[in-house]
């Protein structure tokens, strides 16, 4: 949405905008596929009814289960700048990642491929790779309203959030615009936006990066204390119970974006893409349906750090199922160009499995690993979490020689050490030992490719701090 507003500009504004030109009919939308995908912050797949939680309202996204593909072995990285670069670029983390809050800027993306397919590109939401206002469109990107591109720490008082209740967040690197509730801001720069390309007949790509249900837990605004306990809306305020009122918040913005797409005609023909960053907060503990309590895992190197939701739709074109083998964010990059119809460079390296022919029904996808290189490096401390490993449909294999089976045990809490295992055991772990390997000398905080940008993270101004 590119208007010439006053800094600070009010959510009326934008409201308004989004108005401007409903009188006339769209043009015919190209025949191309829309791409819608959204991208939840710090949510494990323990936390949706559908992946079996019995505590947490997620009826929107549940819903969707019902229509496309539910996949059952989905993996990120424990944290969520690694996998942010990781989705972008299609690219394990030992290739590209450089810092926690940073990416370089010359990399090639899933919204670079979008725009040689003749699509217009967005990006909604949480950035937090880099402060540059303009590195965004350098990366692909047509259009952006973000937080946490330059203004983070700047953001934020006692009566001030970086994300959440009165927010500021950036349009397009041209101003930035006052949010009561974030979420709700970028939520109707979203509905404009699809309207815009509706109206001009052409595909698009919405990378919606959604903030919640990152901390802190607070108050939302369909919460009670949102108006009886103004503190709530913020840190002062919070407190884990909110946490299952900003998961009811962040499903019913899902169901509020497939409804806007279905308004609009044009739900028929996008592909829908819902999953999440990295395993649920440790702080939150939740109950399944088979009344186990499971605590999250963000941060940590084990299943349940890395396990997230992959759900994904396309009008009536899928037949509802689920798949049980391994995917991981790597594979949203080749899926996307496919679906597209525009074959990734020669010179690009990625690491993923396309997974459009299981949405087209020509056949099941085999992917025989998925590699976890979690090093986050944060500039203000080494992270004592960081590890090398590689997963198989049952087996895990550390770069120090553990061995997990992680169906049994999701926690990691059990290890095999290969020189002590059976030859069937190592010969089941071998492909996965040969692709740990690959990086020599790995260990804990190991710098990765250099800055090749002049911009900064959000951390490089902090006292020394271990975040875990």
């Amino acid at each position: 949405m590119q208007k010439n507003v006053l800094l600070y500009s009010s959510l009326g504004v934008l409201g308004s905008a989004a108005l401007c030109g409903c009188g006339s009919s769209p043009k015919q939308q190209a025949q191309k596929p829309n791409i819608v995908f959204f991208f939840a912050d710090d949510i494990g797949a323990e936390c949706f009814g559908c992946y079996g939680n019995a505590d947490f309202e997620t009826p929107n996204i549940d819903s969707l289960s019902c229509q496309g593909i539910r996949y059952t072995n989905m993996n990120a990285q424990p944290l969520s700048s690694p996998s942010r670069v990781q989705v972008l670029t299609g690219q394990y983390n030992d290739r590209n990642y450089v810092a926690f809050g940073y990416m370089n800027d010359d990399e090639n993306t899933f919204a670079h491929l979008a725009q040689q397919a003749g699509y217009n590109t967005a990006i909604v939401g949480k950035w937090q790779l880099g402060r540059d206002r303009k590195m965004i469109s350098r990366l692909g990107f047509d259009e952006s309203f973000c937080s946490q591109v330059t203004l983070y720490k700047e953001s934020r008082d006692a009566t001030h959030t970086d994300r959440y209740a009165n927010s500021i967040w950036d349009n397009n690197g041209r101003h930035f615009e006052y949010a009561q509730y974030g979420p709700d801001q970028m939520e109707e720069y979203a509905f404009d936006y699809i309207d815009r390309q509706v109206e001009a007949g052409k595909p698009f790509l919405l990378y919606y990066t959604e903030p919640l249900v990152h901390t802190p837990h607070v108050a939302t605004p369909d919460t009670e204390e949102w108006d009886l306990d103004y503190g709530s809306r913020f840190t002062d305020g919070q407190d884990t119970c909110y946490f299952r009122h900003m998961v009811k918040y962040m499903d019913k913005q899902v169901g509020n974006l497939v409804r806007h797409l279905k308004a609009k005609g044009v739900w028929d023909n996008t592909i829908f893409i819902f999953s999440s960053d990295n395993g649920t907060s440790t702080r939150i503990v939740t109950r399944t349906a088979d009344g186990s309590m499971e605590r999250g895992g963000k941060g940590e190197a084990n299943y349940f750090g890395t396990h997230v939701p992959m759900i994904i739709t396309w009008g009536d074109k899928i037949k509802p199922r689920t798949e049980d083998h391994l995917v991981d964010l790597t594979d949203i990059l080749p899926t996307m160009a496919d679906a597209m119809g525009v074959s990734i460079p020669a010179d690009w390296v990625t690491d993923g499995v396309s997974l459009y022919p299981e949405l087209t029904g020509q056949g099941p996808v085999k992917k025989d690993m998925v590699l976890i290189h979690f090093n986050p490096l944060w500039p203000t401390s080494p992270s004592p979490k960081a590890s090398r490993y590689a997963m198989n449909d049952s087996l895990a294999y550390f770069w120090d020689g553990r061995i997990y089976n992680y169906r049994n045990d999701p926690r990691f809490t059990q290890p095999v050490k290969y020189d002590e295992a059976s030859d069937e055991l190592k010969t089941s772990v071998a492909k996965l030992k040969a692709r740990v390997d690959e990086f020599k000398d790995f260990y804990p905080d190991k710098p990765g490719a250099p800055r090749r940008g002049k911009y900064k993270t959000f951390y490089d101004w902090a006292k020394p701090q271990n975040p875990f």
